[in-house]
């Protein structure tokens, strides 16, 4: 079985770079005088912080046990960066052990604190460990999303030395989502503008990272010299945890390289440091990888071994997804032992698990219907001895078990009805949705052919006509002679002319846009936007992600006026002073996401009382088979995000 263990360490760099400040030439007794000779203040907790980190590298339990006393002590004393920090710090210390709901959780915390005290930097911060946290989940669309929102703080804040881990970060979501190769174009970026700043720690990430990236392109060779010069930093610096993912990189490189030696040696190493450490993550990365050499070199008894310490570090952690691939290796090792017992009861297990992954649901339906049969044949043994037995009560055992099946059929015949009748209903509403979505797609599309056609008749027909007209008076102006006041009359005709026709080009633009058409939304939407910034009244700043090719043609009209119809919104009623408008395309999902800094509203009273611009938007959006999603309250300022599948 494929090991993930290694794509999901590659992205715990981010909480590195946001919680931890590289100590090595702090002085631990210094630190811990500091700790004993202080107040219960400020400078204690930025003390209790900084041993943390100093621990991190030998026991993240100590380190854990400091952060939380930062922690403690911030609440007490009301300290706000104190609790941002611990939540930072003891953060990366949950993702290296699997719990990444409680880091989840405490990362939002930080957003909320950050805000409270209207820090861009941590705020900024705070977006980036929360786009994280969702990677580790699998949420790679919110951890883009959470990731640009840092991005975009750093940029403004100018925190140019933050922008690498976030390209590396995002290089990481694609890592995730098996997009390895657009991982490595986002890594490289990230180490290149990494090398100049000099930071060792950030270095030594990058590059084992890039090694693990071209172990997942299967580019073996490729990959070592990226893993040997990040051991290389990481011991200089005696950063255990990155000499550890080095370790691990290469054990899995010269597994493939077919030298079981090496991948040997630099795998028993990794599982000591992972150990020592105890971090969880690479010591599973290690066991696994030894598995698979010992598998290689037909030792089975030593892959079982390795299976079944993996195992119980997956089990004491929870890692449910790590779970079903060892629940079904050690079956396998089971089986080649001849313990075909053992063998049957782990099967069980992935089974199990495997279904609960998939859906709860469906667990539940088959286990109900396991107890429906195991019952049944309980009854038939049941009535089978005791016709053996007695075989005067054969008739009596013989009604009772009629009378179960004739229960059982009644209550599978009421179930059929029912579900069908469900259905029934269900598949009216579903016409009816169809039907009401058939009429606004064509009210819709008759909408765009007919601003097509006007804008088109304007700019052509009448547009033609005034120039025409423009140019037989010019040529009348110049061959014939006027009186004064007939000259300036003139002149100023010939002025208004040009305004109607400026109008009028202004007015087919906006209700057709020829950039659009012709260059596509891209184009289109930053012509819009700087049309706004132009005049002075709001900043839109716009970003875009993925877009290497064109969407159709339908789907571009549609998304544009969506954007057109909230940047109108902002401007009648958000009074707001600037608008993120955001755009990616992944795979095959595209995100609109427009925000602004305005007033806000509460989306309650919206749910009662639509107006016509939101409705115009959320037919658009239904016409797409997209999600609609408004985000506000008071003195808050909007959010709205469009998802739709193309």
């Amino acid at each position: 079985m494929k090991s993930v263990f290694s794509s999901l360490f590659s992205i715990l760099i981010y909480t590195i770079s946001f919680a931890q400040t590289t100590l090595p030439n702090s002085d631990r007794k210094a630190i811990l005088q500091r700790i004993e000779k202080s107040k219960e203040d400020s400078i204690r907790v930025l003390a209790y912080i900084e041993y943390g980190q100093l621990l991190e590298g030998e026991n993240l339990d100590s380190a854990a046990k400091y952060y939380i006393k930062a922690g403690e002590l911030s609440d007490k004393i009301s300290y706000p960066t104190g609790r941002i920090r611990f939540r930072t710090n003891y953060t990366y210390v949950l993702n290296l052990k699997g719990k990444f709901v409680q880091a989840l959780k405490l990362n939002l915390e930080s957003l909320a604190i950050a805000r409270s005290i209207n820090d861009q930097i941590y705020i900024g911060k705070a977006f980036a460990n929360i786009g994280a946290s969702y990677t580790y989940l699998g949420n790679f669309t919110e951890s883009i999303k959470y990731y640009q929102k840092a991005a975009a703080i750093f940029e403004k804040e100018g925190k140019n030395e933050y922008i690498p881990q976030l390209y590396s970060n995002i290089g990481a979501a694609f890592e995730q989502a098996n997009l390895f190769s657009k991982s490595y174009v986002y890594k490289q970026k990230a180490l290149a503008l990494a090398r100049p700043m000099g930071d060792s720690l950030q270095l030594a990430d990058l590059l084992t990272n890039l090694g693990l990236c071209l172990f997942n392109l299967k580019k073996y060779q490729e990959s070592i010299p990226y893993f040997n010069e990040g051991l290389k930093i990481a011991q200089a610096i005696q950063s255990d945890i990155f000499i550890t993912q080095a370790y691990s990189g290469l054990c899995g490189s010269y597994r493939k390289l077919n030298q079981m030696d090496k991948a040997k040696e630099f795998g028993e190493k990794g599982l000591f440091l992972a150990r020592k450490n105890n971090n969880v993550f690479m010591e599973m990365a290690c066991l696994r990888a030894l598995m698979f050499i010992a598998e290689d070199q037909q030792k089975p008894e030593e892959s079982a071994k390795y299976t079944a310490q993996a195992l119980k570090i997956a089990e004491k952690n929870d890692m449910k997804d790590h779970l079903v691939e060892l629940y079904e290796d050690y079956a396998a090792d089971m089986a080649r032992a001849n313990d075909y017992k053992s063998a049957y009861e782990y099967l069980q297990k992935y089974v199990i698990l495997n279904d609960s992954i998939q859906g709860k649901e469906v667990q539940n339906q088959l286990q109900e219907l396991d107890t429906k049969y195991q019952t049944a044949q309980k009854e038939k043994q049941i009535i089978s001895l005791e016709k053996d037995k007695e075989a005067r009560n054969t008739l009596i055992y013989s009604l009772v078990a009629g009378l179960a099946a004739s229960i059982i059929i009644a209550g599978l015949v009421y179930r059929n009805i029912m579900i069908g009748k469900r259905i029934a209903e269900n598949e009216v509403k579903q016409l009816q949705q169809e039907k009401q979505l058939v009429a606004t797609n064509s009210i819709l599309k008759g909408q765009e052919e007919e601003r097509t056609r006007v804008a088109r008749d304007l700019h052509d027909g009448l547009g033609g006509l005034l120039s025409g007209i423009k140019l037989t008076l010019n040529s009348v102006k110049g061959n014939v002679i006027l009186p004064e006041s007939s000259a300036f009359a003139f002149s100023r005709a010939l002025t208004q002319l040009d305004g109607a026709i400026s109008e009028m080009r202004r007015v087919a633009h906006s209700m057709m846009p020829e950039t659009l058409v012709r260059f596509g939304l891209l184009d289109a939407l930053s012509d819009f936007c700087d049309g706004i910034n132009e005049s002075g009244h709001l900043k839109i700043n716009i970003q875009t992600f993925g877009f290497s090719e064109r969407l159709e043609s339908s789907v571009e009209i549609v998304l544009y006026r969506i954007v057109q119809e909230l940047i109108n919104n902002v401007i009648k009623y958000a009074e707001a002073s600037e608008v993120q408008v955001q755009l990616t395309h992944i795979g095959q999902q595209v995100s609109l996401t427009v925000e602004d800094n305005g007033k806000g509203f509460d989306v309650e009273i919206l749910k009662n009382k639509k107006g016509a611009g939101l409705q115009n938007v959320k037919a658009r959006v239904d016409y797409l088979n997209g999600k609609l999603d408004i985000q506000s309250k008071p003195n808050e300022g909007t959010s709205v995000l469009v998802e739709i599948v193309v």
